[in-house]
């Protein structure tokens, strides 16, 4: 073993024991204690071995081919959310809040990223220092949520394998492979566009924790086969430019803009919304299976609703589409009756103003059946 080699892994294995007092002793969750950590251990590292400049040909490519990726990888998720529901962030999404949020977990990518570089360019080959590295990278990602796990129990400690370990190790082995390949600028872009997503994105795909770890498990090994793929073709063909023409960039440029439509329809966080027709109460007008195009109303905008109008509110934790056919003043307040255009009798209810969501503007037709029909196999 080469001399550098040695002090690299001196080095790591320092760290690795800091790390794991860290994690199950001290059990430091903070961010900026962590940073502030690995930091000491980066200065460390650059006056010892030096700082190389990143200079690779293929980082572009690299980078497009990353980007693209999660592009499919998002616009599939969000489109299968379609069928198993969304939910909310937990996060507050007020500018303020986002910038609380996201700025220690920015600094912490920029910071690790940096060292995985500094650490995996010096020891390039070395499989020691591979193990050793990647097992303390896998320690940085449970530093931070080990605190939600009780790892005394063998539960709880099968938790943390499974929902944190797991697809750490993968992220990990992804992320040394970018290093090494094209250095820490497209690790850290990797990082900012899958992490910042839990902070920034107002919903989420429903397919339950389990699953979701299988998807994070998976993603990064199908990016690194891809990218390997491209690295290959780069060598045989001695390929300098990119490989992605016009066409292409224009087809993820779409699958981009229907990605954001998808978010923004199925949020609820905007003034448009879609919501899908469970019944065919309202049928012909609006079938089962359907999706409506819904306007929210404002507080304000109540008094514009008519008799005829297609309202949307919530009865008993249930979202209703209905048409208007009364409209009443109860203590000086609005108050609706709506009918389903397919039932013989107005609904036994009174709408109140909090009770409204907003009237239908456009419907979609069948384009919710695959929704409907997975909802009912579900609740059978």
């Amino acid at each position: 073993m080469r001399k550098g080699y040695n002090k690299v892994i001196i080095l790591q294995i320092i760290l690795l024991i800091f790390l794991l007092f860290s994690s199950f002793v001290f059990k430091i969750a903070n961010m900026y204690v962590i940073s502030a950590l690995l930091t000491s251990f980066l200065i460390l590292s650059i006056i010892f071995f030096g700082f190389e400049k990143e200079n690779y040909r293929s980082k572009k490519d690299v980078l497009l081919n990353i980007i693209i990726n999660l592009l499919i990888y998002y616009f599939i998720t969000y489109v299968l959310g379609l069928f198993t529901g969304f939910i909310k962030t937990s996060y507050s999404l007020s500018i303020i809040n986002i910038i609380k949020n996201i700025f220690p977990v920015i600094l912490l990518i920029v910071i690790s990223e940096l060292l995985r570089y500094e650490i995996f360019t010096k020891s390039k080959g070395n499989i020691a220092s591979l193990i050793i590295g990647l097992i303390v990278f896998v320690l940085i990602d449970i530093n931070i949520s080990v605190h939600l796990y009780d790892v005394t129990s063998y539960l709880g400690l099968t938790k943390m394998i499974c929902l944190v370990v797991f697809p750490s190790i993968t992220k990990n082995i992804l992320l040394i492979y970018l290093v090494q390949k094209v250095g820490y600028s497209n690790a850290i872009i990797y990082r900012l566009l899958t992490d910042l997503s839990t902070y920034l994105l107002p919903i989420f795909p429903d397919f339950g924790e389990y699953l979701n770890v299988i998807l994070k498990t998976v993603l990064p090994i199908i990016i690194m086969v891809r990218l390997n793929n491209m690295f290959s073709y780069f060598e045989m063909r001695k390929i300098k430019d990119s490989r992605y023409n016009n066409r292409k960039l224009i087809l993820y440029s779409f699958i981009t803009i229907v990605l954001f439509i998808i978010v923004i329809l199925t949020s609820g966080m905007f003034t448009y919304q879609a919501v899908t027709i469970g019944s065919s109460s309202m049928s012909p007008k609006i079938e089962k299976g359907d999706i409506v195009i819904l306007k929210k109303t404002k507080t304000s905008e109540i008094k514009t609703i008519k008799k005829g109008d297609i309202l949307v509110y919530n009865h008993d934790n249930k979202i209703i589409v209905h048409r208007v056919v009364d409209i009443l003043m109860i203590e000086g307040k609005i108050n609706f009756i709506t009918k389903g255009d397919n039932n013989n009798t107005k609904d036994s209810w009174i709408i109140k103003e909090e009770d409204i969501i907003g009237t239908v503007k456009l419907r979609i037709k069948y384009l919710g059946m695959p929704t409907v029909a997975l909802n009912e196999l579900l609740n059978k």
